[in-house]
């Protein structure tokens, strides 16, 4: 609205319609609107004109422009203290004056003040927000009124403006005093109210044309300061009707948007708008204080985004965002009165999906957001099929940009997983109840991936395959927990009367190829390397060795921490594809705790026995493993140990000789 009414008065478009009007009804009224603008400081804002001062000669629309302009700096510009409003008559003028104790102005800007697009910060980055037009629109109607304005400021103390108006001969209209009554009864009213207040309702006691402005109640106008065609209720929203963080009425499952604007008029405009649409809505006040939400785990749907904000930008947050979600997977619509194509270009830089102008439509604005979330869904879908995380590897912004033949080498750690005997399993279910079993399993370890920031390539049956890009503990930690999930589902499986299954996991890291194979009318997403054929091989080796997790050598060589897991080196054996026997061990965390408290106090011993097989020293290492027998007959590692001593006693075959497929 600056912006217009600036352009306005620069080209001399505004007429004013003078007529009396009283300065304490009027200040009380913005004063009024003005409480939603404190939020949470410690800030009081105090009436102090008189009930006796004389009215003054003014357009009523224009006053509280002026007034609202004013009282809104003041407050964004002090954090605790008092915000006044008082007149006095000085010859056949009122001169009227905004003070408060704020951060004050500094002596060389104090000149400049109401120029236009001045600031004591001007970049956009700056601690306060604004676009610097406030005071310059508040200066041209005030001298379009006869009056002049001026300002005294003492930095770190505060500041005094002050304006004047010519004294009105004639009397303020008795409406008016009883509608600014009404006003307050409603204002108390919606304090204690337990309901969302309604626009119509509060239509009836104040929408006048004497009462509350024509400029802040335009039907499409959003600006940086108020607009709204629901203003009255959105500002007479008492705190604690609408939460900060959790505002959506009660019906089916919402969709969540996050509102990130450091105007908290506009915040509560906005909730109002989306708040019958089903949206579960959530506030931030500026970029930094939206980022801070996400990194905690707050996921919405969608953003709405203001740019000139304090602390963080806006194309600043939208660059932040960027590193994690693409914009197929969070749409980002900003929000703001910069509509210059630059300033369109650098948005859609920053990586925002679309650009509104102010002065913006409502129904436009629920359009585009309706338009994005669904593209968001579809997206979304693709998203079940081939992951987000592939197309980010092959830096490609959509599945429509995929080619075939793209691909990528990286460096990863690759974790298979399968069911043991699942074809015999199989053969007792019907098919409906083998796609129940897979699902119902599928549907318990697979988000411990995606929790250890991993991410699935491919199900295979009852298999999984997955990968972890950045730490082979993620792999690692995910293994574990897909082995507790499964100790749990036995037990949901157990009271169903259903037998337990049993299933094992592989890991290796190395290098490994991304890509994308097939031909031109079908594709899919794969992964090449010697790395994959490892770690399909090790969960091969659970079987045989009785171990539910077998991981490489390279893998517990790159865990940050590998003394804070429970494991023990099973030796060395040759596998199909590898001319190099392979050293594996067994990570034991998710055995029931004796047989940890077992293992971990046997595994030098253990070791030993291993190492002596390794030489060749048969006899020696099968002493070794009938002794931890006698110990515990579970552990079945041991077991297969005895029967290879005997064999290789037998035969002179060792471990080395047997390749493993």
């Amino acid at each position: 609205n600056d912006l217009l009414d600036f352009s306005a008065l620069k080209h001399k478009q505004i007429n004013l319609k003078i007529k009396p009007v009283g300065m304490r009804e009027i200040t009380e009224v913005v004063l009024l609107l003005s409480r939603p603008l404190v939020g949470n400081k410690n800030l009081q804002l105090i009436n102090q004109v008189s009930s006796s001062s004389p009215p003054v000669d003014a357009d009523e629309n224009r006053l509280q422009q002026i007034l609202y302009n004013l009282v809104g700096n003041a407050i964004k510009f002090t954090e605790r203290g008092t915000i006044k409003v008082s007149a006095e008559v000085v010859t056949s003028y009122i001169k009227i004056t905004v003070s408060d104790t704020g951060i004050g102005i500094p002596p060389d800007k104090l000149e400049r003040i109401f120029e236009a697009f001045e600031q004591g910060d001007g970049s956009i980055n700056r601690k306060y927000g604004g676009v610097g037009l406030g005071l310059a629109v508040t200066k041209k109607l005030v001298q379009l009124h006869g009056g002049d304005i001026d300002v005294e400021s003492t930095p770190n103390l505060g500041s005094r403006f002050s304006f004047t108006l010519p004294i009105s001969k004639g009397k303020v209209e008795r409406k008016q005093r009883e509608e600014v009554s009404q006003v307050q009864n409603y204002l108390a009213m919606a304090s204690d109210s337990e309901h969302l207040i309604s626009d119509h309702l509060i239509s009836d006691y104040v929408m006048s044309d004497h009462l509350i402005s024509d400029h802040l109640m335009s039907d499409h106008l959003m600006s940086d300061h108020l607009i709204s065609d629901h203003l009255i209720s959105d500002h007479l929203m008492s705190d604690h009707l609408m939460s900060d963080q959790n505002l959506s009425p009660p019906t089916m499952k919402a969709l969540k948007i996050l509102i990130v604007d450091d105007e908290p008029v506009n915040l509560q405009v906005l909730v109002n708008h989306l708040y019958l649409q089903n949206y579960k809505i959530t506030k931030a006040v500026n970029g930094e204080d939206a980022f801070t939400k996400i990194t905690q785990g707050y996921k919405p749907d969608l953003i709405l985004l203001d740019i000139m904000m304090p602390k963080m930008t806006g194309y600043e947050f939208c660059k932040k965002i960027r590193e994690k979600y693409l914009p197929n997977e969070l749409p980002v619509v900003l929000l703001t009165a910069k509509n210059q194509i630059s300033d369109l270009v650098a948005g859609f830089a920053a990586g925002a999906n679309d650009y509104l102008t102010k002065p913006i439509s409502k129904n436009e604005l629920l359009a585009r957001i309706k338009t994005h979330l669904q593209l968001a869904k579809i997206n979304v879908a693709y998203g079940r099929f081939v992951p987000r995380e592939f197309l980010q590897f092959l830096e490609r912004d959509s599945i429509i940009d995929v080619q075939l033949g793209d691909n990528v080498q990286k460096e990863m750690t690759v974790l298979f997983s399968d069911i043991r005997s699942f074809t015999s399993l199989s053969e007792k279910m019907s098919p409906q109840d083998n796609f129940n079993f897979i699902n119902d399993y599928l549907s318990r370890v697979s988000p411990v991936i995606r929790n250890y920031n991993g991410f699935i390539d491919k199900y295979i049956g009852d298999a999984v395959m997955a990968l972890f890009p950045e730490k082979a503990d993620h792999a690692l930690k995910a293994a574990i927990e897909m082995q507790k999930q499964v100790y749990s589902y036995n037990s949901h499986r157990n009271n169903s009367g259903y037998e337990p299954i049993a299933s094992g996991i592989g890991l290796h890291k190395g290098s490994l190829i991304l890509g994308t194979v097939g031909e031109s009318q079908r594709m899919d997403t794969t992964v090449i390397a010697d790395t994959v054929n490892l770690a399909s091989r090790l969960e091969s080796l659970t079987k045989i060795y009785g171990a539910e997790i077998l991981i490489s050598k390279p893998t517990l060589n790159d865990l940050d921490n590998r003394e804070s897991y429970h494991y023990r080196c099973l030796g060395r054996v040759k596998v199909k594809g590898k001319s190099k026997p392979v050293e594996i061990f067994e990570v034991y965390d998710a055995n029931p705790e004796d047989l940890i408290a077992f293992k971990s106090k046997t595994t030098p011993r253990f070791e030993e026995a291993v190492a002596y097989y390794v030489e060749e020293d048969f006899a020696q290492a099968q002493r070794i493993f009938e002794e931890l027998l006698q110990i515990n007959h579970q552990d079945r590692v041991v077991q297969l140990y005895i029967e290879r001593c005997t064999k290789a006693r037998e035969c002179g075959v060792s471990e080395l000789d047997i390749v493993i497929t």
